[in-house]
């Protein structure tokens, strides 16, 4: 896999159209299912600069019951936003609003509704 470190290298990306790059990098990839299992991971944070709509279209993601990633809706547009959230609702992963804030949202597990706490309410 090609991998473009940039010199803010949280920028860093395997895509090549998202600015100037310092260094061209190849890697190694591997099998995220296989890995995910071998670990029993149920969660998972990612922020993989663009490379979660590719990733979450062919992962199985086996047991994993949250996700937490950053959508880079500026590389692929609100159609590749739209389809993460079609690839985690076919994982049984809804839109979680609870934990997410703009750019950086949560998929889960529907978990049930929250109880109403009337203090917290009252508080607000």
């Amino acid at each position: 896999m090609t991998f473009y470190q940039r010199s803010d290298f949280w920028m860093s990306s395997a895509i090549a159209e998202q600015g100037e790059y310092e260094q061209v990098i190849e890697i190694t990839s591997g099998d995220i299912d296989a890995f995910i299992r071998q670990h029993r991971i149920n969660a998972l944070v990612m922020d993989i600069e663009g490379a979660e709509l590719e990733l979450l279209q062919h992962a199985q993601l086996p047991g994993v019951e949250r996700i937490f990633l950053e959508l880079h809706d500026h590389l692929y547009g609100l159609a590749g936003v739209q389809e993460i959230t079609a690839a985690m609702a076919r994982r049984g992963l809804i839109y979680d609003p609870r934990g997410s804030s703009g750019a950086c949202v949560l998929y889960a597990v529907d978990d049930g509704a929250r109880q109403f706490d009337a203090e917290v309410a009252h508080a607000v």
